[in-house]
Parts: structure tokens; C-alpha cells; sequence
């Protein structure tokens, strides 16, 4: 069989070739830590990955959720704390005008103080946060309660409350409905019971004050639940945190076990595809400098 001079090159460049593109190979590989860095590289190991980082997408998603459920729950239990602290004041105010020793200066300035006590609370019930007012359930945008003539207008906020995915399956309240905690099912809400305690204390009305008192507490117990919730979500959250990290940590890890060279087999294939590269040029360059007669029978 003849074989030609041009055949022979042919071959020896396409032996270069093959060569060279195994040699770049592992050089990426070794230079960037990775296996697979195109789908054209592994399309098996492509198409896995494709899944993974979907799910760690996912996983992603719930995360930042949680987080910024946990914002706004942290300060949801510091207001109502507060709103706490505000109503157990008035409470005490009440008692201590409720008797017939107190005189009429401190009569006024125990209204003076309840009403001062009227506006922490209307204050707390209109906590917004990064934007959104936290008791104003799914209007969001809408300031629950507004004065008017200094008189607290009725409910303005919806009592619908807005709950996010945590996780699948598991959802939190982040934004409440403010009227369950100013007036539950009551026929008057908290701050008609601060103007009637003022006005009672002014007056020394013994009975409307008891009946405030009354109001007062059952808003707390209102409060208090709206609280024991919020510190179940908090708790939920944290719950979930933990688990979404732990869960995230096994997509991640196949991931990694699909796409990362291994480096110790990356640097020998690199040795070996340069030690071939060398060959298959030193091959090339001695057909090249044959003459035609080494190629005559």
C-alpha cells in the first residue's frame, strides 16, 4: 500500500489537533478548578446539575423569605411588648383614680396621662416597616388608624392578614389585622375605652372607669395572644432556617461532585496530553523534513 506525502501530514496534524485539544482540557480544568464548565463538556452531568440548582434555587427563595419574615416578626413582638407595657400603665392609672382620696388635680392629670398613653398606643397599632404597616393586614399601604377631630377614626386596615411560604407547606402571618387587637369583639375599640377612662377620671365616675378598666384588660389578653402567635411564627422560622440549610447543603455537595475536577487526575492528564502534544509535534516535524523518495517503493 502507497502512502503519500500529503496523507502523512494529514495525519500528523490531526494527531496535533487531538493532542492539543486534550492538552487544553486539562488545562482548564487544572486553571479553573472545574469539570465541567459547558454542558458540551458532560451533557449527562449537565442535565443533573440543571435540577440541582433548581432546587437549590428554591431552597434560596424560602431562605430570603425567612429572612425577611423574621424582620418583621422581631419587630411585630417588640411593638406589641410595648403596646403591652402601654395598656398595664393605663391599667394602673385607672386604679389609682378609681377611689374617692384623689383630688381633682390628679384626677386631671391622670386623664392628662391616659390620654398621653392613647397615642403610644395609636402609635405602636400604626408601626410600619420598610414601608408596609405591620397591623394593617393585606393594605399594607393604608395607615390603619387616623385621628380626626381627636377622635380615632374605625379600622382602615384590612383584616385580611398577608402570610409567606416559609417552606413548602408551611406559611407565616407577617403583616395582622390591627382591629382583632384594638377591639376583637368588642362593640368599641381600645382607644374609645382611653377616652372614656380620661373622661371618667375627670369626673370621678367610678362605674365608667371599672368599664374601661374592663376594656383594657380584655385588648391585653388581645395583645397577648397576637404576641404568643407572632413568637410561634419566630420560633417556625428559626425551625426552618436550620432545616433549609441543612437541606441545601446535599444538592451543593452533588453539584459539586458533578461539575469539580478532581485535581490529582486533572494535573496527570495534563502531564500525560503534553507529554502526547510534544510527541505528535516531534512526529510532524521529522515527516516533514522526509524527501519524496522516502515515499518511492
Amino acid at each position: 500500500m502507497r502512502v503519500t506525502f500529503g496523507a502523512v501530514q494529514r495525519h500528523a496534524n490531526e494527531g496535533i489537533a487531538r493532542a492539543s485539544e486534550e492538552m487544553i482540557k486539562y488545562q482548564r480544568q487544572v486553571s479553573s478548578g472545574k469539570r465541567v464548565e459547558r454542558p458540551s463538556d458532560d451533557p449527562s452531568a449537565a442535565s443533573i446539575t440543571v435540577s440541582e440548582r433548581a432546587e437549590l434555587a428554591a431552597f434560596k427563595q424560602f431562605t430570603d423569605a425567612s429572612d425577611a419574615a423574621d424582620s418583621k416578626l422581631r419587630v411585630a413582638d417588640s411593638v406589641l411588648s410595648d403596646l403591652l407595657d402601654k395598656l398595664t400603665a393605663a391599667r394602673t392609672v385607672v386604679m389609682s383614680v378609681r377611689g374617692s382620696t384623689a383630688t381633682a388635680a390628679q384626677r386631671q392629670a391622670s386623664a392628662e396621662e391616659l390620654r398621653s398613653l392613647r397615642e403610644a398606643v395609636l402609635e405602636d397599632l400604626n408601626t410600619a416597616f420598610r414601608g408596609t404597616y405591620l397591623f394593617g393586614g393585606a393594605a399594607g399601604d393604608t395607615k390603619p388608624f387616623v385621628t380626626t377631630g381627636g377622635v380615632v377614626d374605625p379600622y382602615a386596615g384590612s383584616t385580611r392578614e398577608v402570610e409567606v411560604d416559609i417552606d413548602r407547606g408551611r406559611s407565616v402571618a407577617v403583616a395582622f389585622d390591627g382591629s382583632a387587637i384594638s377591639q376583637g369583639s368588642d362593640l368599641t375599640d381600645i382607644f374609645a375605652a382611653f377616652d372614656q377612662a380620661a373622661a371618667a377620671a375627670v369626673a370621678a365616675d367610678g362605674t365608667a372607669l371599672g368599664e374601661a378598666f374592663d376594656a383594657m384588660g380584655r385588648a391585653f389578653d388581645r395583645a397577648t395572644r397576637a404576641q404568643s402567635s407572632v413568637g410561634a411564627s419566630l420560633r417556625a422560622v428559626a425551625d426552618h432556617k436550620l432545616r433549609l440549610a441543612d437541606a441545601s447543603r446535599a444538592p451543593g455537595a452533588r453539584i459539586s461532585t458533578l461539575e469539580d475536577a478532581n485535581m490529582v487526575e486533572a494535573i496527570s492528564g495534563m502531564n500525560q496530553a503534553e507529554v502526547t502534544y510534544e510527541a505528535a509535534l516531534g512526529a510532524a516535524a521529522r515527516s516533514a523534513r522526509l524527501s519524496l523518495f522516502d515515499y518511492l517503493d
